[in-house]
């Protein structure tokens, strides 16, 4: 009844706007660039947005600057796929290779541009004192 419901309301909406726009954006910090989209997506699109990017610290940001609902891997729509997130709602409702379209122009932009300085700490110097033995007890027997 509830998915029956949501394609009711997901026609309505693909009447009046048949297009949703995403914006993609990547904002860089230093030695960090934040790779945001609109979308709630499947963790291998993070995962190759991370893997693409040259910089030594990489934040996909999800659900950025607007919500589009789930974006599934395309095989998640094949015959192994499944589940909530590939259901056509009236939250989720992108197409098949929306993913791969939102997720590839913001893997490609942080390799093209320069990598601030990534700053080490200063070392703090080994512990040589006693640990602290507050909440050290010994379980308690009746």
């Amino acid at each position: 009844m509830t998915f029956a419901k949501e394609i009711v309301v997901l026609d309505a909406l693909i009447r009046k706007e048949p297009a949703a726009p995403v914006e993609v954006q990547a904002v860089q910090v230093g030695p960090a660039v934040f790779v945001t989209d609109p979308a709630e997506y499947f963790c291998r699109y993070g995962l190759e947005i991370k893997a693409a990017s040259g910089f030594p610290y990489t934040f996909p940001v999800s659900l950025a600057n607007g919500c589009v609902g789930y974006v599934p891997t395309e095989d998640a729509f094949g015959t192994h796929g499944g589940g909530y997130e590939t259901r056509l709602t009236s939250y989720s409702n992108l197409d098949i290779t929306a993913g791969t379209r939102c997720a590839t122009p913001g893997s490609r932009w942080p390799a093209n541009s320069s990598q601030g300085a990534v700053i080490e700490p200063p070392r703090r110097p080994p512990f040589t004192g006693k640990p602290w033995t507050y909440g050290n007890v010994p379980p308690e027997r009746n």
